[in-house]
């Protein structure tokens, strides 16, 4: 089967949407499909996350991927869009994201080529970055989608009943970590990290972890808070950690990487105080690594993720730093309990096979080719 994949841009992106696009191609190459990737990205665009080379990368390459295009560009773009789509021939495309799918459903109209939308965060989104204009622009749209792929069956009941037909689960592939942490022994310097992972942004909330470390930082003298991750956010976090005696040697910021899996085995604590997520790969992989976690029960896929009690502890409500320490306070506190519960942990994310989610894309695109 010839499948494409669109996403907006992924040139140099560590992100977890490009990480997820590319390892389902590569598995999908693996299984023997023709696959495409398109993106507005420029020629000379690179990815951050090894491809396999059987994947025709098709870039746009007019205009900024990131700024709205004005109408002229828009219908250059169409042509453009079109072309490449009728010389790679796909019998499905998937959007990623609400902006990718509107694009190609509106670009290849009338090609007879069904296009799926890949949801990569919870319906809660219009309750913190967008608006009840782009919510019913977004919900419209997907009465045109050949699917609606989301990550939790129980995103279903946040969507108009028109269109819950559509809804197929798709939850992210976890692998199964060949290292694992050991929450309960400290590290070769006698310390403790508490780990976090994610773009340095509005949504994954540093702020607020920064202000509830703040507050534990003394009563935890042996704990040293690590965010790995990069994003438009780095100067203002980092402003606010020299301007505080309590974070500015206990606190860093070391970028993104490569090879994340050996910052969960380091560490012996995981946070994610997201306000919103999807199927938060970071949380999903500390917990496969053994990490118990913490975030925020209010927050979608965290609550999903997190088994309080069991794999790690959940914060009442979500952006409140009070609520944060306490949970936080109360695992760092459990040094027994945080190796119990990474035990647990390992068990738990076995439920996100890859094989199993894989299979899922599979099923999901051979069945919109035959409709």
């Amino acid at each position: 089967m010839r499948m494409m994949f669109a996403a907006r841009a992924i040139h140099n992106m560590a992100g977890g949407v490009e990480r997820m696009i590319i390892a389902i191609m590569n598995e999908m190459v693996e299984r023997g499909h023709e696959v495409a990737l398109f993106t507005w990205d420029r020629a000379e665009g690179r990815a951050f996350y090894p491809m396999r080379p059987e994947i025709r990368w098709y870039k746009l390459g007019l205009g900024d991927p990131a700024r709205r295009a004005g109408m002229a560009l828009r219908l250059q773009r169409a042509a453009k869009v079109r072309s490449m789509v009728k010389e790679f021939g796909p019998e499905a495309i998937v959007g990623f994201q609400g902006g990718a799918f509107r694009a190609m459903l509106a670009y290849t109209w009338g090609l007879g080529i069904p296009v799926v939308a890949a949801e990569r965060t919870a319906p809660s989104l219009y309750e913190h970055a967008s608006t009840e204009w782009n919510r019913r622009i977004e919900l419209l749209s997907f009465r045109f989608a050949a699917a609606i792929a989301v990550q939790f069956d129980r995103y279903r009941s946040s969507y108009p009943n028109a269109l819950q037909s559509k809804i197929v689960e798709t939850p992210n592939p976890v692998a199964t970590a060949e290292r694992h942490a050991e929450p309960g022994v400290p590290g070769p310097d006698h310390r403790f990290t508490l780990l976090s992972v994610g773009r340095l942004g509005y949504q994954k909330n540093f702020d607020v972890l920064l202000e509830a470390f703040e507050v534990l930082a003394d009563r935890f003298p042996e704990w040293d808070l690590r965010i790995i991750g990069e994003g438009e956010d780095r100067e203002k976090l980092e402003a606010k950690i020299r301007a505080s005696p309590r974070l500015i040697n206990r606190v860093s910021l070391p970028g993104a990487t490569k090879d994340v899996a050996s910052c969960y085995v380091a560490a012996h604590l995981f946070c994610l105080p997201s306000r919103w997520e999807g199927f938060p790969n970071a949380l999903a992989e500390a917990l496969a690594h053994g990490l118990p976690a913490v975030g925020f029960a209010g927050c979608s896929g965290v609550a999903d993720l997190i088994e309080t009690g069991t794999t790690g502890w959940l914060a009442d409500g979500v952006n409140n730093a009070e609520s944060l320490a306490h949970a936080l306070a109360e695992a760092m506190e459990a040094t027994e309990r945080r190796t119990s519960m990474g035990a647990f942990a390992v068990q738990a994310m076995r439920r996100y096979a890859p094989s199993e989610c894989y299979d899922r894309w599979e099923a999901l695109l051979v069945r919109v080719r035959s409709t």
